[in-house]
């Protein structure tokens, strides 16, 4: 069945590594940023280490901006990323990034267990008044008579540019009232995974468990 690309939440970004000239010698290769991304290229990793004895694949997170920063400045080989090189960093590092697409994945919007079990269906208008800080309380939405524990990425990060773009409608759109944030994808689902009150977002890869759970938006689900 088709439906209304303008009420996906769950919305494709690009998975991509980025490549400058190399800086470092050819015994260690390293490659970090988008935790996104980590999982796929750790993977790599280990099966490249395994059959390669003179090269050595290094990866680490630290988010998208981490990841395109390291690059640009000689400190990594390969960048990782969940979206798109942006304007403001060619302007600030230079045109010269070689920017290849890997996968295509997706994001849920996801709740802590207790929540769903009241809480399955949020609508794209419902969770921008609760991440702007206008909706406190799960009672509003359908919930327990609990507040709402709100949990954001950290700026930098390829996912919550992602989230803002698709919720808010631009990607330096902040959230308001209280909320804490997270570096990593493993670490957003960790804070939400300890809540019995807790909201946020992650990469489809992350979802699984039984102490957090992907709800629909607008009916459709992840």
């Amino acid at each position: 069945m088709k439906m209304n690309k303008k009420k996906m939440i769950f919305s494709i970004f690009l998975i991509t590594i980025l490549i400058l000239p190399a800086v470092h010698s050819a015994e260690v290769l390293t490659i970090t940023g988008s935790s996104t991304v980590l999982p796929v290229a750790a993977k790599c990793a280990e099966v490249f280490n395994e059959k390669q004895g003179d090269i050595t694949v290094q990866v680490s997170g630290g988010g998208s901006g981490h990841g395109i920063e390291a690059v640009a400045t000689g400190k990594a080989d390969i960048g990782m990323a969940s979206r798109e090189v942006k304007d403001s960093e060619i302007n600030k590092y230079g045109d010269k990034f070689i920017e290849d697409t890997i996968a295509r994945d997706g994001m849920a919007v996801v709740v802590s267990s207790k929540i769903y079990k009241k809480v399955q269906n949020l609508t794209k208008e419902q969770i921008r008044m609760i991440f702007d800080g206008k909706i406190k309380n799960w009672k509003e939405v359908g919930g327990p008579d609990k507040r709402i524990f709100v949990v954001v990425r950290k700026s930098g990060s390829g996912t919550r540019d992602t989230f803002m773009e698709a919720i808010f409608g631009s990607s330096k759109a902040e959230a308001r009232g209280k909320y804490i944030e997270t570096s990593e994808n493993s670490e957003m689902k960790t804070a939400i995974s300890q809540s019995d009150i807790a909201i946020g977002y992650l990469g489809l890869g992350y979802l699984g468990g039984k102490e957090v759970k992907a709800i629909s938006v607008d009916g459709v689900s992840p």
